[in-house]
């Protein structure tokens, strides 16, 4: 397992980006998805809260926390009822998350086309515009505003399996946030602007295509971020 200086565990733990404070749980948890995606902790290694804990300098209970967060995230898993392992994070697994969620995505941004309330609409372009005026964004509340956008279509779409299905692959895939993927948040604010528009209107098949476009420009970010990662 990759060791991180204490030196540098004390910098990282002081200061989030854009200098926010972090707490040790999302500390531990930051630290402990980047040796993830970075490939340094492979698939099926095991996890231990002990020796995490020394490696980042702090207790086992924020470590217990992450790694409980990775594991609803179906980052980590349980084997034997006990013992935490780390799943296959590959290019692929994410690719097939996106893949499954433009699916659903695209026909519910379709079938939302002139069903979705326009006041609610503009209640969120209201939020998007609030959210590009903030000098210093949280992932948080990057990921609450991405949550209107993405959940009131889906919700608008009519069915509520599918409303939760997608809620499920957009927690799958919330671990690339702002803060790894920082030059989507002003396209991708732009682009949530252009699909709300599209789907307060009456083509159906111009949603649909907005929508996929979206997607597919997050899937490439990812696919960056994560072969950038492990070129590093």
């Amino acid at each position: 397992m990759a060791v991180i200086e204490s030196t540098e565990t004390a910098l990282l733990y002081r200061a989030a980006p854009g200098g926010a404070d972090i707490s040790r749980s999302d500390f531990a948890y930051t630290q402990i998805l980047d040796l993830l995606l970075s490939g340094r902790l492979v698939s099926g290694a095991v996890l231990q809260e002990r020796r995490l804990a020394e490696m980042l300098s702090i207790s086992r209970t924020p470590v217990r926390e992450a790694l409980g967060r990775l594991e609803s995230e179906s980052l980590v898993t349980r084997r034997h009822g006990r013992m935490l392992v780390v799943t296959d994070v590959s290019v692929e697994s994410y690719i097939n998350l996106l893949d499954m969620r433009c699916v659903l995505e695209m026909e519910c941004a379709a079938r939302a086309t002139g069903r979705f309330d326009p006041q609610q609409g503009q209640a969120i372009a209201d939020d998007i515009a609030e959210l590009t005026k903030v000098v210093e964004i949280t992932p948080a509340h990057h990921w609450a505003v991405d949550d209107l956008v993405h959940g009131a279509i889906a919700e608008a779409a009519g069915n509520p399996l599918i409303a939760n299905a997608i809620r499920d692959l957009r927690r799958r895939t919330h671990i690339f946030n702002t803060s790894r993927i920082p030059h989507r948040l002003l396209v991708g604010a732009s682009e949530h602007l252009d699909l709300l528009h599209a789907v307060m209107g009456n083509n159906p098949e111009r949603s649909r295509r907005l929508m996929g476009r979206h997607l597919n420009n997050v899937r490439d970010a990812i696919i960056d971020f994560i072969l950038g990662r492990r070129r590093s």
